[in-house]
């Protein structure tokens, strides 16, 4: 154990149960992650921030990072992630990301009395943090222990800081806990921006690759895949041509398509009496669709699915498991109808990306 400094192991009951009650008097502690450790307060401490911020030397606007005891904090304080957010946090926490969020989007109780325009949220893997962390009755609001504009300290620094500073309760010996580097920062303004280390693997943004498919892809897929980026773009917030930068890309073809053919005049028009502008789409065949990777094609029909290959996910693009009739040389009225069951299904599509996945 380090010299002069007070260490109070959460792996013994003594230890576990001086913290806790170090963090209910309104104390701040000293507890490990499985990046740096941190200094942490309870969120509903109304003196926390301005602890932190004196701890820190820093200003008393600096935020800080809410710390979750687990995986139905985060659920619950973000209920309604836009669309594909809340799986793609689900694949990717626990762990050593912090991602930022509007604080719009985060359902913050009032006595947290939360003064900043975002939230920052994490969800340590460290085992000793999760157990201590389970016996909380809120989350923490952390921050790395190092004076304000320095790195984090580590080793011997480290433990001569937190013994200058006995009222802080520490849960770790700072001369024997592994250092890693601090969290990856991934923030959503709504457009993505990585503040802080990188992200590895393929599913870096949390939207996904769809593909539409009908038979010429020039009544109903186009009219879909447009809807479905109307829906998309709305529940992030962002313009149709920025769903890309979230990771989305919609697109449209059809199985017995003739490549560059213009959708059919019923369809421009029953778009553009929406919104929706169509005079530019050209038909692509199914076969060169899938000359590029697609995560899941949604299509008007059952027989359409036939033409999926395996290993990518499909689906009929109406939840409700309904196929959608092919109105091709019908009068107006019919695409009429078909745009209404394709808006319903687009928007409960989106809606259904918009939850968290099942446990």
């Amino acid at each position: 154990m380090s010299s002069r400094l007070q260490i109070h192991d959460p792996a013994l009951p003594q230890g576990r149960a001086a913290l806790l009650a170090a963090l209910q008097a309104g104390r701040v502690l000293a507890l490990p992650t499985e990046t740096v450790p941190g200094l942490a307060v309870l969120a509903d401490n109304p003196a926390g921030r301005r602890q932190l911020a004196e701890l820190k030397g820093a200003p008393a606007s600096r935020p800080y990072t809410l710390h979750l005891r687990g995986m139905h904090d985060l659920r619950a304080l973000v209920p309604s992630p836009p669309p594909g957010l809340g799986a793609w946090m689900s694949r990717r926490m626990p762990g050593p990301l912090t991602v930022v969020l509007p604080a719009d989007w985060v359902a913050l109780p009032k006595d947290w009395r939360w003064e900043w325009p975002a939230v920052g949220l994490r969800v340590p893997r460290h085992p000793v943090f999760q157990d201590l962390a389970s016996l909380l009755h809120a989350p923490l609001l952390m921050s790395s222990i190092n004076p304000h504009g320095l790195a984090p300290l580590r080793g011997t620094e480290l433990a001569a800081w937190l013994a200058a500073r006995p009222h802080v309760a520490v849960g770790f010996d700072p001369l024997r806990v592994p250092v890693g580097e601090a969290s990856a920062v991934a923030a959503f303004e709504p457009l993505p921006r990585l503040l802080r280390g990188s992200l590895v693997g393929k599913d870096r943004l949390p939207g996904q690759r769809v593909l539409v498919l009908c038979s010429g892809n020039i009544c109903r897929s186009p009219l879909a895949a447009a809807l479905l980026e109307r829906e998309l773009a709305s529940a992030w917030g962002v313009r149709v041509p920025d769903l890309q930068e979230l990771g989305w890309v919609v697109a449209s073809a059809g199985t017995f398509a003739v490549a560059d053919v213009p959708a059919s005049e019923s369809t421009v028009q029953a778009g553009a009496e929406i919104g929706l502008d169509l005079a530019r789409h050209r038909a692509q065949h199914v076969e060169e669709a899938l000359r590029h990777p697609w995560d899941m094609i949604l299509a008007m029909g059952a027989n359409h699915l036939q033409a999926v290959p395996s290993g990518v996910a499909a689906d009929l693009f109406d939840p409700r498991g309904l196929e959608v009739p092919d109105p091709f040389g019908c009068d107006l009225a019919a695409y009429r109808l078909v745009r209404d069951q394709l808006s319903r299904a687009a928007e409960e599509r989106v809606a259904s990306w918009c939850r968290w996945p099942e446990r």
